[in-house]
């Protein structure tokens, strides 16, 4: 009701407007000339066009806002729909995973003790060769260390002997004494301590 109303109201308008332009012209208060015609004319049009113009541009830029949501719509659903499914494989992977850890660690339990006795024995082989290996060095340093020793006694006793025979005064031979002495029980030690490592 309130709408043919207002749509009544709104179709007897101009005919109103034309009425009262009527009864101005007839007491000669408006001069009809080009110019006021044409501005008559184009007020008209603006009041006819309103209702019809606004309606056309409401329902274009209404069909054109759903088209809008509906794209929309329809673009970001497969995103949803890809987020949904990657979130249940996940949930899906986390679930098998639980299920299989203690399978694994079983797995790599057992493993260990299998491989175990492999890994002792690797390792006490690897600890007898490193042995070996220090024990042949030792032995050869023990070795050269007894040639070294030897070669310094003979060089000692050499050169003792070779200077019994240089005539020599008393204060010579008791100095040659007391270095005879000396390198005699520097000798001692070097052999009481090589025998010591031995």
């Amino acid at each position: 009701m309130r709408f043919s109303s207002t749509n009544t109201k709104e179709g007897n308008m101009p005919f109103a407007a034309i009425l009262f332009i009527c009864v101005l012209s007839s007491k000669g208060i408006l001069i009809y000339n080009e110019e006021m015609i044409v501005a008559c004319c184009f007020t008209g049009f603006i009041i006819f066009s309103q209702k019809s113009l606004g309606n056309t541009f409401e329902a274009t830029l209404d069909g054109r806002i759903g088209a809008i949501q509906r794209e929309l719509q329809q673009f970001l659903n497969p995103d949803e729909v890809v987020f949904l499914e990657s979130n249940e494989q996940q949930q899906l992977l986390g679930i098998s995973l639980r299920s299989i850890t203690p399978e694994i660690v079983e797995l790599l339990l057992n493993e260990m003790a299998r491989c175990a006795p492999k890994c002792e024995k690797t390792v006490q082989a690897v600890l007898c060769r490193n042995l070996n290996v220090e024990l042949a060095t030792l032995l050869n340093a023990i070795s050269s260390r007894r040639i070294r020793l030897r070669d310094d006694i003979v060089t000692g006793f050499h050169f003792s002997v070779s200077d019994q025979f240089v005539p020599r005064t008393t204060d010579t031979k008791k100095a040659f004494i007391v270095e005879l002495i000396r390198e005699g029980l520097v000798v001692s030690r070097m052999v009481s301590r090589n025998g010591g490592h031995r």
